[in-house]
């Protein structure tokens, strides 16, 4: 154990992992929800593979973009929620690490072969099994590295869109305005912690 000398400002944070999980697996559900939603509505088509951006439709961007978003908006919301606190700071890092457990998940489905249903663009976390069907085979290789390029681009895209819906929801989560010139002073007179907003 290390001894740390008080005027230092280093404190531990404090982290919930009941809140993390809560986070994690209603974002995972989220995006469960508008992965299906595509399917059912014709925006997502399993086992496509885009070998160029020109096929890529707009409908499927839009479902793409605004599932992987906001399905980690919920998920970083849910775990600042359920941890309760009222830091802005402390609350992105639980949303942070909501979005940080779901990627062992995502991979997962992925190597599963079910990554299609969460999205289009999580299909590129990983190949299709050797054991599941190829719903278009590629005959040429460079179509086929294209078309790999092309998903992993869209899967990368997917979880940086992830990454900053998570610490959104976290920021809103905490219940701070959400202003980026908000300024606070570490103690004020009336004796709330910086940060809370009661």
């Amino acid at each position: 154990m290390v001894a740390m000398d008080p005027d230092e400002g280093f404190l531990p944070w404090y982290v919930s992992w009941s809140g993390v999980f809560v986070g994690a697996l209603s974002a995972l559900a989220l995006l469960l929800v508008f992965g299906l939603t595509a399917i059912t509505i014709g925006a997502h088509q399993i086992g496509q593979r885009f070998a160029s951006w020109h096929e890529f439709r707009l409908i499927t961007l839009v479902f793409s973009v605004f599932g992987s978003f906001l399905s980690f908006v919920l998920g970083g919301w849910a775990a600042a929620r359920v941890t309760g606190t009222r830091r802005a700071e402390t609350a992105m890092l639980h949303g942070v690490i909501a979005w940080l457990v779901t990627i062992p998940s995502l991979l997962f489905f992925a190597g599963l072969g079910a990554g299609g249903y969460l999205g289009v663009w999580y299909g590129g976390l990983a190949a299709p099994p050797s054991w599941a069907p190829q719903a278009t085979p590629m005959v040429e290789n460079a179509a086929a590295a294209l078309a790999a390029r092309n998903a992993a681009l869209g899967a990368l895209t997917a979880l940086l869109l992830g990454l900053v819906g998570s610490v959104v929801g976290g920021w809103m989560g905490s219940g701070e305005r959400m202003s980026l010139n908000y300024s606070k002073t570490p103690h004020r007179q009336h004796g709330r912690a910086w940060g809370e907003t009661r």
